[in-house]
Parts: structure tokens; C-alpha cells; sequence
């Protein structure tokens, strides 16, 4: 009997550690076909995160991660997207500067883990030039 992913938000834990996953991936490859912007609204605890994670990983090119899965056997080719993931429960907002160094945080550490060098230290500046320079870098959207 397969375990309950109880607390887990990483997509690529529950099913590489072989955790109960309801599968969602009919909805996600119909929001991924069909590009417009969406307000996800759920109470806490209602899978936000997993949601996000998943599509990240799908956006991530890894097909295999998805067998068994709905997406798996769509026709979706899974090309690499670039994704800029910002986890707010992470930052700090007790004060507006300590929420502005960690929306800095973010983008560098994004911008490192793409390899991309940027320079500034206005987290707003910075988030478009990282999003200028993933556009070059994978001529995706």
C-alpha cells in the first residue's frame, strides 16, 4: 500500500518516493496548451504548491518522471521551458527591506542556477533582465 505524501510539496518526492498522487495531469497539460494568465484560489493546505511544483517539473523536460501519469501518453513533447519559481513562504516580510532582500535573494539565486550573470540590486530591475535573459537563453516564452 503506497504512503500518504503527507507535508510534501515536491512532485518529483511523492513520485520517486512512490506516495499516493492523485493524478491532476489532464488539467495541468490543458492549462500548459491553452496560455492565458490564471488566479489559482484554494484555501491552505489545498496542494497550491504540489500544483506549481508540477507544472515546474513538467516545464522541465523530464517525460519519464510522468509515466503512468494522464500527460504521459497526451502528446505533450515536454520541451524544456525556463520557469522562475518564487516561494513567498520563504521570504521574510516583517519589514519592507528585509521582503526586498529576499525578492533579491530569489532572482540571484535563479539567475545562478541558470547561469546567467546579472548586476543591480533592484529586485524589480532585476526580475525583468532575468526574464530577458531566459528568453535568449531558451527562445521560449
Amino acid at each position: 500500500m503506497k504512503k500518504l505524501p503527507l507535508g510534501i510539496q515536491s512532485f518529483r518526492e511523492i513520485i520517486e518516493g512512490g506516495y499516493v498522487y492523485v493524478d491532476k495531469t489532464n488539467y495541468i497539460h490543458s492549462l500548459l496548451e491553452n496560455p492565458k494568465y490564471y488566479f489559482l484560489s484554494r484555501h491552505r493546505r489545498f496542494g497550491k504548491s504540489l500544483l506549481l511544483d508540477t507544472i515546474t517539473e513538467a516545464f522541465s523536460g523530464d517525460k519519464e518522471l510522468f509515466k503512468g501519469l494522464w500527460i504521459y501518453t497526451s502528446g505533450y513533447s515536454f520541451p524544456k521551458h525556463p520557469a522562475i519559481r518564487i516561494d513567498m513562504s520563504r521570504a521574510s516580510s516583517d519589514i519592507p527591506e528585509n521582503l526586498e532582500e529576499s525578492l533579491l535573494a530569489f532572482v540571484l539565486r535563479c539567475s545562478r542556477d541558470e547561469g546567467i550573470t546579472l548586476s543591480g540590486t533592484i529586485p524589480s530591475l532585476l526580475f525583468v533582465n532575468l526574464i530577458e535573459e531566459l528568453h535568449k537563453k531558451y527562445s521560449q516564452k
